[in-house]
């Protein structure tokens, strides 16, 4: 995680002099004319109403950022998925971040770039009024995208309900945020119902991915849908592992598989080189004998589910129904 930032007093101002440029086009900009006239109570009042307009936001890095109350243009290098939940739009994001999401869902929204942090060339071409980035964004990323607007960073793969919860605080937008998440619970109850004839009670699900040549495992905690809203349980040997405060993603072997004896497997294949993988690896007498294949409980899902932000929550549910119906 980042060094702890704090906004300078001249900083804030500089930042807030963007803002008055930038935000909600060009009417509330004073002209040159204008100026050159004299208009110091006009200007003055401007100032004022500026000021009324903005306030300060502690982000997850413990920074202190002067953001706009009412954020108009704004662009996600992260959080994508909680603006679409609260039916906010951004103005660009990556290629990368919207990837998973819908035509509708991407229609309108800018590529500033590839990879997670985008370009800053097009970012500043959008005018944002708000930038989102992650916390995992280093100082320097920081300090540049802030040249262009203020720039708060938001959970890592944090808690996604708080992360939504932190996305409706900085939108202005916390009541939406809460219906957001009442709907999402009531939601999942529904489906616990409906699932009720699909799954046995107390079965042991295990999730592994296929990447880069190679089996990982992960955190149950990256998997909410599985463990939580569908409540399968972790397998001895997962819990066995994750006792260890320092678990992390890791490689596991072809071999190590029939220890954990999961009832159901899910599959997330991330390249055409795993699948490969995997393709060898089903012709396999030790995979075969896994008791989730035998009794045809394998399930391919996208790797979109291990992305963990609401809106793929909200998505996950109907997915993985669909799939355990099969």
């Amino acid at each position: 995680m980042s060094k702890l930032l704090k906004v300078s007093t001249f900083y804030a101002v500089i930042i807030m002099i963007l803002l008055s440029l930038s935000a909600c086009g060009t009417n509330d900009t004073i002209s040159s004319q204008k100026l050159e006239e004299g208009e110091p109570e006009k200007m003055a009042k401007n100032k004022e109403g500026d000021s009324a307009k903005t306030r300060q936001y502690t982000d997850v890095l413990g920074r202190e950022v002067v953001i706009p109350d009412q954020p108009q243009r704004v662009v996600a290098l992260w959080s994508v998925g909680e603006l679409l939940a609260l039916n906010t739009k951004p103005v660009g994001s990556t290629k990368n971040l919207l990837r998973f999401y819908s035509e509708e869902e991407q229609k309108d929204i800018e590529i500033v770039g590839e990879g997670v942090m985008g370009d800053y060339e097009k970012v500043l071409s959008l005018q944002p009024d708000l930038i989102l980035v992650y916390a995992k964004a280093t100082a320097e990323e920081l300090e540049q995208y802030s040249k262009i607007a203020p720039t708060v960073a938001t959970a890592f793969f944090g808690d996604p309900f708080q992360t939504l919860r932190d996305v409706g605080e900085i939108m202005n937008k916390r009541e939406q945020a809460e219906q957001w998440i009442t709907a999402y619970q009531e939601r999942v109850e529904k489906i616990r119902v409906k699932a009720a004839n699909l799954k046995e009670q107390g079965e042991k699900a295990l999730v592994i991915q296929f990447a880069l040549k190679d089996i990982y495992l992960y955190h149950s905690d990256t998997f909410p849908t599985i463990f939580d809203a569908y409540e399968f349980e972790l397998t001895d040997k997962q819990k066995e592992l994750q006792k260890d405060e320092a678990f992390a993603p890791q490689v596991v072997s072809l071999e190590l598989l029939p220890e954990f004896n999961a009832d159901r497997i899910f599959l997330i294949v991330n390249d055409d080189e795993s699948r490969a993988i995997l393709e060898n690896i089903q012709n396999s007498r030790i995979w075969k004998d896994l008791p989730a294949v035998k009794n045809n409980k394998v399930y391919e899902i996208q790797n979109r589910i291990s992305t963990k932000d609401v809106t793929t929550l909200d998505w996950a549910l109907d997915e993985v129904f669909h799939l355990l119906e099969q």
